[in-house]
């Protein structure tokens, strides 16, 4: 699993707003943008699409024009589905573990 692998994204995203959520604070925008994750914009708009798609997190604009969708964080939390995915999921667990065995961990973590 490489850090830019998208569990591994999807686990960066999921444990930031649910530790600022369990903290009472607002999330740092620039703390799980593509430059932050070391990704390119594209792909994280598309991992932040499929998070609000599968109802993980909520807070999010989508704007769709032909071919294309635009992501526009308003105010984002995570849902309750996002903490059980965060929890339950194997492959949650597996990227939680890549993190530590890499030392890959965002200081958020």
């Amino acid at each position: 699993m490489a850090s830019d692998d998208m569990h591994v994204v999807m686990y960066k995203i999921l444990s930031y707003l649910y530790k600022c959520m369990k903290a009472g604070e607002d999330p740092d925008l620039r703390m799980i943008s593509a430059g932050a994750l070391g990704i390119n914009e594209r792909y994280h708009s598309q991992i932040v699409l499929e998070l609000i798609e599968r109802g993980y997190v909520k807070g999010y604009r989508v704007t769709e024009v032909p071919g294309a969708k635009t992501v526009m964080a308003d105010d984002p939390y995570i849902t309750m589905g996002g903490v059980e995915f965060l929890m339950e999921n194997s492959m949650m667990s597996k990227a939680l573990d890549f993190l530590r065995t890499t030392k890959d961990a965002v200081p958020f973590l």
